[in-house]
């Protein structure tokens, strides 16, 4: 049970790294339906608020980068495929760890009036994605493909949930990037 299945290898580990930097780049999204910035009076403007999360997108990617940058060093230099497994197990909840400072921010967050509840919704379900991140470590670590696919359907959902309103709401620097592969 403990041997790597024909498909895991290098393209299963960028499949993982990609997912945690996806969810990572989902975390900071909110804002704007598409209003030109005017608030009701109480709290930020759209504009206010939009840039406001923007800006965690940018700092929370940059640190996501950071502790990816030095993941990916040790994941070229894995000798077996089960130490490979548990290197991406760990670098998943590093990035979770280091996201959570900037998603509490995204939290902290005070959005327009009329946004407030999409708001909290689209919060909720980033927060979801990454209460799953332990049980998505643990299944690469034990190899178990079944999880690993509920898992990873599961993170579809959510950003298919979750990306509407953000691009809705003009947080280009929160949206995950396009995949070039």
């Amino acid at each position: 049970m403990r041997t790597a299945p024909a498909g895991y290898g290098p393209g299963m580990t960028r499949l993982l790294v990609a997912l945690v930097l996806c969810i990572a780049a989902l975390t900071g999204c909110g804002g704007d339906d598409g209003d030109d910035g005017g608030g009701s009076g109480e709290g930020p403007s759209r504009q206010e608020f939009v840039a406001d999360a923007n800006a965690i997108c940018r700092d929370g990617e940059a640190k996501v980068d950071e502790v990816t940058g030095g993941g990916q060093q040790e994941l070229q230099q894995a000798g077996s495929g089960e130490e490979r497994r548990r290197l991406v197990g760990d670098l998943l909840e590093e990035t979770a760890d280091a996201y959570g400072p900037y998603l509490e921010r995204l939290r902290d967050l005070q959005p327009p009036e009329d946004l407030a509840e999409e708001w909290s919704n689209f919060v909720d379900g980033i927060s979801e994605a990454f209460d799953l991140i332990p049980e998505l470590a643990d299944a690469t670590r034990e190899n178990d493909e079944q999880q690993l696919s509920e898992l990873t359907s599961r993170f579809t959902e959510i950003a298919q949930d979750t990306r509407p309103f953000a691009e809705r709401t003009g947080l280009d620097d929160c949206l995950p990037e396009e995949s070039t592969q």
